[in-house]
């Protein structure tokens, strides 16, 4: 009777259980819409016997994954359309069928890599494959790199049609946000007009007094290390690493003639800005944080994600913006009264300029810049500023290494220098020295800091070549089908030493070139001395003027005061790149870090 009982009452507590388990799967699909057979948890609960307590916990879980799974789902789905953009795109481009190009390398980085560890890479690609040609980016996304003059000159012109990269324009909007930098169109010329008075000659005139102030004060600090070198009879005496007093240099330039701030940076103060620069630009990952914020653009959801330099590109904004409002705080101080107006118009630096220009009453008032664009130009400004400084320093550096490994050329500029009776010459005295003229355009002919720029086309266009592509089944093209969204290379660097152009002897250092300049670069397009330095066009660099002028302040003074030669160090030195721009330095070094010269004192000589 016992076993009967017990065999009853088994059976009376597996017909409750499946009960318990049939009513709970009906009551999982009525709350959920999920299908019994997906409440395996519901069963399994019940079956072991689990506590009522953790049933809520159960459906806790069960939901978090329903409202999980279209968001984990909507997360690849911006991961995957991109790639898939990016290989429809590279398949289905009529660029394919025409132009050749060096062979993929690398699936994720493309020719990337090989463009970064080596300059003239493109050069010798344009050798191979002539003018125009195909190569492959990040995510093996196919790019157009045209030296061609007549296609250069179509992409300038047509600066509705080619504009700045996404790459580009995203890394600037995270940077600079919406300034003069990043606009584009009607909102770039409304900018522009107003920034331009900034960076008209005769305005580069009155600050001229500035780069030479800040020279001499370099000129005056390499002395001193001379000469205690020759005090102490140090082995290494008169062997100076020029790079960072350069950089100094050009950084208290731009600060005290950009913004009316005084960095101190020759006197040995570090400020929050120049570290969040030297952060971004300047560290030894830095060309991978280049390469991370392309990769973000190309897949946008990479965003959200903690890489590697996103918090160093967070952190140099958020300096930036601190710092621009104590500037434009001080400066709009000065605008509450008549004796701050007048303090104002007193003021040369380039951001007072703005703020004149601005409140100007011959400008509409639908022309002016609101206090946000305003505020808006300081980040651009530093941006631009420090672009600017980069180009300084590197073209300066570029000119020093020239003038040690020239000796005559080195000479005969100094001779022509010390000619002029001044410390302090005005902007005019510099531009009416001939040769230091030709040695400034060589160097930026031959040293270009930045080796190109990108453009992107925004609709369908057809571009026009002076010189045909023959395409893989021998045919002959005199212009190219350029899709909408078509990455393009403007090679400034390639322009400014082709032999087709410039000779055989382009690859060489030569400022006398400059006596009779050949007729193919009357074609080339160049807001400057027919160099591609500058661009042209409605995007030219405003700041040109300003980066000349410097290059030339800092040249008189320092070849007026020093005998320089190369210290001819293991390795030698070479171009070292960062992002886009190069430098010369040491290429058995790390990261190509510094460039030793020897200087000895002219009345020493």
């Amino acid at each position: 009777m016992d076993a009967v009982a017990r065999g009853a009452s088994v059976s009376t507590k597996i017909e409750r259980r499946s009960a318990a388990v049939r009513l709970a799967l009906r009551r999982c699909a009525d709350t959920f819409g999920f299908s019994e057979n997906e409440s395996i948890l519901s069963f399994a609960a019940e079956a072991l016997e689990i506590p009522h307590c953790v049933s809520p916990l159960v459906s806790a879980i069960k939901m978090l994954v329903q409202i999980l799974l279209p968001i984990a789902t909507t997360l690849l789905a911006y991961l995957i359309l991109p790639l898939l953009r990016i290989l429809y795109h590279n398949f289905s481009s009529p660029l394919r069928k025409i132009l050749r190009g060096p062979p993929l390398s690398n699936v994720l980085v493309g020719n990337f890599k090989e463009m970064t560890l080596d300059a003239r890479r493109a050069s010798e690609w344009r050798e191979e494959y002539g003018a125009t040609f195909m190569f492959h980016g990040l995510l093996s996304i196919p790019e157009l790199h045209t030296s061609d003059i007549k296609a250069l000159n179509h992409i300038i012109t047509h600066s509705e049609i080619y504009q700045r990269a996404d790459s580009e324009r995203d890394g600037l909007h995270r940077f600079v946000g919406e300034g003069l930098l990043f606009a584009e169109t009607d909102q770039h010329k409304r900018q522009r007009r107003v920034i331009n008075p900034a960076f008209t000659l005769s305005h580069i005139r009155t600050i001229t007094e500035t780069f030479i102030e800040k020279a001499i004060r370099l000129r005056d600090i390499w002395t001193e290390e001379i000469t205690h070198d020759v005090d102490t009879k140090n082995d290494f005496r008169g062997i100076i690493d020029v790079l960072p007093g350069l950089r100094k240099l050009t950084l208290d330039i731009i600060g005290r003639a950009g913004f009316g701030y005084d960095f101190n940076a020759l006197e040995g103060h570090t400020s929050e800005l120049d570290q969040a620069f030297t952060d971004l630009f300047h560290a030894p990952h830095a060309n991978l944080y280049a390469a991370v914020r392309l990769a973000q653009t190309a897949i946008p959801i990479l965003k959200l994600l903690p890489l590697p330099g996103t918090f160093v590109l967070r952190s140099a904004r958020n300096r930036m913006d601190a710092i621009g409002r104590q500037i434009i705080g001080k400066s709009k101080a000065g605008l509450v009264d008549e004796e701050g107006l007048k303090a104002l118009g007193g003021r040369r630096d380039i951001l007072s300029v703005l703020l004149r220009a601005n409140m100007s009453p011959d400008l509409p008032h639908s022309q002016r810049l609101s206090d946000a664009e305003v505020l808006a130009q300081i980040p651009s400004f530093f941006v631009a500023g420090h672009e600017t400084t980069r180009r300084a320093h590197a073209a300066a550096s570029w000119a020093l290494h020239a003038l040690s490994t020239n000796v005559a050329v080195q000479d005969e500029l100094r001779r022509e220098l010390l000619a002029v009776p001044t410390d302090n010459p005005t902007l005019d005295d510099l531009n009416a020295l001939p040769f230091l003229e030709k040695v400034v355009r060589e160097t930026m002919r031959l040293h270009a800091p930045v080796l190109f720029m990108l453009r992107k086309a925004m609709t369908d266009d057809v571009l026009p070549l002076s010189n045909p592509v023959i395409d893989r089944e021998g045919k002959e093209h005199w212009s190219l089908p350029v899709p909408k969204g078509q990455i393009i290379h403007l090679p400034i660097w390639a322009v400014n030493t082709s032999t087709e152009i410039w000779g055989k002897d382009a690859l060489e250092f030569r400022p006398d070139r400059w006596e009779s300049i050949p007729a193919a670069a009357s074609a080339v397009p160049g807001a400057w001395a027919n160099l591609f330095t500058f661009l042209a066009g409605p995007h030219h660099c405003i700041g040109f003027r300003f980066s000349l002028a410097e290059l030339k302040a800092i040249l008189f003074t320092l070849i007026r005061a020093f005998e320089i030669r190369s210290a001819n160090v293991e390795g030698g030195i070479g171009p070292v790149l960062s992002g886009v721009m190069q430098r010369p330095g040491v290429l058995a070094q790390e990261n190509g870090s510094g460039l030793p010269l020897v200087l000895k004192l002219v009345q020493e000589v």
